[in-house]
């Protein structure tokens, strides 16, 4: 396998955004290592150099901010993890969100489930 299909190519600084985002979401309940900080801190570098600057590049200054913001979340992250509490919240859009925060409320309608009974169908 060739070095270039071991690593993950990135179409634009959304995409690597995405994929940091995915990446983030996988780990944050794990237990805190020195292996992890490294990985978040390697992360967070990631954002802030490179997708930060491709971002500019692309003519992105919001999607800039919105890299900046991320992985200032993603220290924040490490802070709270550090201090022994319990991190509730996932990433999603590139910002943290508690998940108790957005209910979900799935309502479906089907046409002609509810319908009166005619009076044929009653008198049976």
């Amino acid at each position: 396998m060739a070095k270039q299909e071991r690593y993950y190519q990135p179409q634009d600084s959304k995409d690597a955004m995405r994929y940091v985002e995915k990446l983030f979401n996988q780990y944050k309940d794990a237990l805190l290592t020195d292996e992890l900080l490294q990985y978040n801190q390697k992360l967070i570098t990631y954002l802030t150099v490179s997708v930060v600057n491709e971002a500019q590049q692309e003519g992105q200054p919001e999607r800039a901010k919105t890299a900046q913001a991320m992985a200032t979340a993603m220290s924040e992250w490490v802070r709270i993890k550090a201090l022994g509490k319990p991190f509730r919240g996932e990433m999603r859009h590139f910002q943290i969100v508690d998940p108790r925060q957005h209910i979900h409320v799935k309502s479906r309608h089907a046409k002609g489930h509810k319908r009166q009974p005619t009076m044929r169908k009653m008198m049976r």
